[in-house]
C-alpha cells in the first residue's frame, strides 16, 4: 500500500490528484486549505477597503457640512474660500475656515488645522469651530480668543492639538489685528501686486501647554489689499522644504491681481493642476475693497445688527466724498433712522434685506434706503418720531411707497472744504 501510494503521488496521473485540488460532489475540483485562506484574505481586504472608503467618505461629508455653506456679505470686503480634500488614499484631515460678521461692523476671520485624520479629526474640528464663533461674537480681541480656545481644547475629550489663526479686520480703519497659535503666517498682497508675509509671534498650538501667551500684530491695509489665510497642505511637499513652499506662494500670489475667488482658483490650479493634493487644503482670501468714488450700494440683512455695518461702510464713503465729521455724523444718524424703520416695519419675522445707496451730487450727496416689504402700522405713540428727526438732519426728504417696497430718498448739501495754500 505504501508503494502504490508513493507511485501515484510521484506520477500525479490519477484524476483528482492534481496539486492543490480535491474532488467535490460530481467530480468538480474544490480549493484546498491554502487557496481557501488566500480567498478569504482577499475578501477580507476587499471589505476592509470598502469600509475605509466609506469612513473616509463620511468624514469628508461631515467636514464639508461643517464648513460655512455661504460666506457672509460684508460691506467693504470681498471674501472667498476653498476647501479641497486630500488624495483618495489619504484620510480627510481637520482643515477649516470661518468668517464671522461681528456686531460692531468688523469681521472675524479664522483658519485652523486639527492634528489627525478621519472622523475623529472632523469631530474635533466641529467643536473648535463652534467654540471660536462663541468667543468671537463676544467681541474678544484675537489674543484672548486664542487663550480661551487653548483652554477649551485641553478640556475637550481627547485633547485635540490644532493650529489656529484668528484676526479681526476693520474695513473702515483699514487694519487687521491677528494672533496665531502655531499656524503658517498670513500673506498680504498689496494693491500694486507686492506680496509679503505678516510675520508675528507664533504662539503654541492649541492644547499643548496649559497657560500659553499669545501676542497680537496689527497690520495696516491699503484699499485694494488682499489677505490670504491657508493651511499647510498648500505649501508643504515631501520633495521641497517649507521655506521653498512659502516662497513659491509669495512669488505666485504677487503676480495675481484678481478678485479673491479668482485668486483661490488660480492658486489651486497652479499648485496641483488637476491632481488632488496629498493633504487637505483650506484657503480664505479677504480683500479690502477700494472706496467707490461716485456711488455706493450696500445690501444688508434686515436685522438690527446690520446697522453697525451700514454706518462703517457709509461713513467711509462719506469721508471720501469730503464730508466733514459733523456732516458725516448727521447723515449717518438720518440714514440709521430710515434703516431702522425698514427693519422694524417692512417685514414679518424671517430672512429679508434692505439696500442703502449713496450718490454724489454737484454740491452734496443723496442717500436712498430701499426695502422690499410692506410697512406695518407703527405702534401707538411712535408715529413720526424717526421721520421728524430725518427731516431735521437732511435738506430734502421724499418717501415713495408701492407694491415693490418703500424708498426713503434724502439729500444733503456739503459745505466745501477749504484747501490750505502751500507756502513757497
Amino acid at each position: 500500500m505504501t508503494a502504490d501510494h508513493e507511485s501515484a503521488s510521484a506520477g500525479g496521473g490519477g484524476e483528482g490528484e492534481r496539486t492543490g485540488e480535491t474532488l467535490g460532489r460530481g467530480g468538480e475540483p474544490t480549493a484546498t486549505g491554502g487557496d481557501a485562506i488566500i480567498g478569504a484574505t482577499l475578501e477580507g481586504l476587499r471589505r476592509a477597503a470598502e469600509e475605509v472608503e466609506h469612513v473616509a467618505a463620511v468624514a469628508e461629508t461631515l467636514q464639508r457640512s461643517l464648513l460655512p455653506e455661504r460666506l457672509p456679505e460684508l460691506p467693504g470686503l470681498g471674501v472667498s474660500a476653498r476647501y479641497v480634500a486630500g488624495a483618495a488614499d489619504a484620510q480627510v484631515g481637520g482643515d477649516w475656515y470661518d468668517v464671522i460678521a461681528l456686531r460692531d461692523g468688523q469681521a472675524g476671520i479664522a483658519i485652523g488645522d486639527v492634528v489627525g485624520h478621519g472622523l475623529d479629526a472632523a469631530a474635533r474640528m466641529a467643536r473648535l469651530q463652534n467654540a471660536l464663533r462663541a468667543y468671537a461674537l463676544e467681541g474678544l480681541r484675537p489674543s484672548l480668543v486664542l487663550e480661551r480656545m487653548n483652554g477649551f481644547a485641553r478640556e475637550v475629550s481627547g485633547g485635540p492639538m490644532a493650529t489656529l489663526l484668528y484676526g479681526v479686520i476693520d474695513p473702515e480703519d483699514g487694519r487687521l489685528r491677528l494672533a496665531t497659535a502655531g499656524h503658517p503666517p498670513v500673506l498680504v498682497i498689496g494693491p500694486a501686486g507686492e506680496a509679503y508675509f505678516a510675520e508675528g509671534p507664533a504662539g503654541s498650538p492649541l492644547g499643548v501647554v496649559p497657560f500659553p501667551s499669545y501676542e497680537e500684530s496689527t497690520i495696516p491695509l491699503e484699499p485694494g489689499s488682499t489677505v490670504l489665510l491657508y493651511t499647510d497642505g498648500l505649501v508643504e511637499r515631501p520633495e521641497a522644504s517649507l521655506d521653498e513652499g512659502l516662497e513659491w506662494l509669495r512669488s505666485f500670489a504677487a503676480g495675481v491681481a484678481a478678485h479673491p475667488d479668482e485668486l483661490c482658483g488660480a492658486l489651486l490650479q497652479a499648485r496641483f493642476r488637476d491632481e488632488p493634493p496629498r493633504d487637505d487644503v483650506a484657503l480664505l482670501a479677504v480683500r479690502l475693497e477700494p472706496v467707490p468714488e461716485e456711488r455706493i450700494e450696500i445690501t444688508l440683512r434686515a436685522e438690527p445688527e446690520s446697522l453697525a455695518q451700514m454706518r462703517r461702510a457709509l461713513g467711509r464713503w462719506l469721508r471720501a466724498a469730503d464730508a466733514s465729521d459733523a456732516e458725516t455724523y448727521e447723515i449717518l444718524v438720518a440714514c440709521g433712522e430710515a434703516s431702522a424703520n425698514a427693519i422694524a416695519h417692512a417685514y414679518p419675522p424671517g430672512e429679508a434685506s434692505y439696500v442703502v445707496e449713496g450718490r454724489r451730487l454737484d454740491h452734496g450727496i443723496e442717500i436712498r434706503v430701499r426695502d422690499f416689504g410692506s410697512w406695518r402700522p407703527p405702534r401707538s405713540g411712535s408715529q413720526g418720531r424717526g421721520l421728524g428727526l430725518i427731516e431735521q438732519l437732511m435738506d430734502e426728504v421724499e418717501i415713495e411707497r408701492g407694491k415693490a417696497g418703500t424708498v426713503v430718498r434724502m439729500r444733503r448739501g456739503l459745505v466745501a472744504r477749504e484747501v490750505p495754500e502751500l507756502v513757497a
